[in-house]
């Protein structure tokens, strides 16, 4: 299938946030494109908890009940201090449909998401590289690279990607969803601010033989954050932060060194490892959140800490909006302002989770351990909105609403 010169809507990325913009418009009548610059989606990945209301949106567009299927639920998030158990966060009350958090792969996330596509005759254009954009007042042109593999070298060779040829798309709109190093952002002109220090986490995937059970753990070391997920499959993670300028070499040795030291009520000693990566975590926002017929979702737009998988979810939410508001605006006669809304409401909200500032306070009575740890507690909860403020609650804190 041929990438066609001219469409609505062209979305740039295809992991969840992508995937799900253009479900969300193919849903609604609107003739969309995606396109991807790898040649695949992925295998392994750090992403893996939808909240609640992302599995309300997945299911409104039938992509919801496979992925449940495949994933674990989870009810709760303990916090831990100085190796105590000091509280939790019980996630049932969010959604009456969705009580839990679930905990899947965003492999299986994409590869649901994928078929649904296919379902409404959209296809992925793999290998297709955003170059450049110019958005006009009456559409945006876009310059692609097909990528393609070339052997090169002799008598040893090796391959390497190179562009084959290069494709002028006009599209109405266009939703950057091309992630941490979006093309669309840097075409745009936007800023990646920092609003707070990186992150740098090494991450386990390891067997356990009892079974992990419903609650996810967040543990605050005096220098790092960490966080245990179960997983389905007789599969736990271990996430532990750590100096970026000396990893540790992943090996049972020092995984079962940092179990130790940092979370010494964990039992069992751990045997294998399946997986292990090396992830760095920034706190970054777009700004703006778009130009003209441009706008940005999902990691193009935000990276935050990973602990409660708030940058992918609000992502999916923010895809959902801006289908809305484009389907509004193409087939109803809506304002395009409806876009710069978008962008000051994406400005607002990410502001207050990166850099809350005094916007986020304990209440009288709240635990010394949540006094002592807000910041630390705001991007591990798993949620956003009205569900995020909820759950704050529950350990003593508030953020203003404004």
């Amino acid at each position: 299938m041929r990438l066609k010169r001219d469409c609505q809507v062209l979305v740039t990325g295809a992991g969840p946030v992508g995937l799900f913009a253009a479900l969300s418009l193919a849903e609604r009548g609107i003739d969309v494109q995606i396109i991807d610059k790898e040649w695949r989606g992925s295998s392994h990945s750090y992403a893996l908890a939808l909240h609640p209301e992302a599995l309300r949106l997945l299911d409104a567009l039938g992509a919801a009940k496979d992925l449940i299927e495949q994933g674990r639920h989870v009810t709760s998030l303990g916090f831990y201090v100085g190796g105590d158990r000091v509280g939790a966060l019980d996630l049932t009350g969010q959604d009456e449909a969705f009580p839990y958090l679930l905990v899947a792969p965003q492999s299986a996330l994409e590869q649901v998401l994928e078929s649904q596509l296919k379902k409404r005759g959209v296809g992925i254009h793999w290998n297709h590289q955003t170059l450049s954009l110019k958005s006009g007042d009456d559409g945006v042109a876009v310059k692609v690279a097909l990528m393609e593999k070339y052997t090169t070298g002799y008598p040893v060779t090796h391959t390497e990607w190179g562009i084959a040829k290069v494709i002028d798309v006009e599209a109405d709109y266009v939703v950057g969803a091309d992630g941490y190093h979006s093309m669309v952002r840097k075409g745009i002109g936007s800023r990646y601010e920092h609003l707070g220090p990186a992150e740098t986490y090494t991450v386990f995937e390891f067997p356990c033989a009892d079974d992990p059970g419903t609650e996810a753990r967040a543990v605050f070391h005096p220098d790092s954050n960490n966080v245990l997920w179960p997983l389905s499959a007789g599969r736990s993670r271990w996430s532990f932060q750590i100096d970026p300028d000396s990893p540790p070499e992943p090996t049972l040795k020092n995984l079962n060194e940092l179990v130790r030291t940092r979370a010494p009520w964990y039992e069992g000693r751990i045997e294998e490892i399946y997986w292990n990566t090396l992830v760095m975590f920034e706190r970054r926002m777009a700004e703006p959140f778009g130009e003209g017929r441009v706008m940005l979702a999902g990691d193009s737009g935000h990276i935050t800490g990973p602990v409660g998988a708030q940058s992918m979810n609000i992502g999916i939410r923010e895809a959902q909006d801006l289908a809305e508001r484009l389907t509004g605006i193409l087939t109803q006669g809506e304002s395009p302002d409806l876009l710069k809304s978008y962008s000051a409401e994406r400005t607002a909200e990410w502001k207050k989770l990166l850099d809350p500032g005094d916007a986020l306070r304990a209440r009288s009575g709240a635990p010394d351990w949540a006094r002592e740890n807000a910041k630390r507690i705001l991007p591990c909860a798993p949620a956003s909105g009205v569900a995020l403020a909820q759950l704050l609650g529950q350990v003593g804190l508030e953020l203003d609403p404004e």
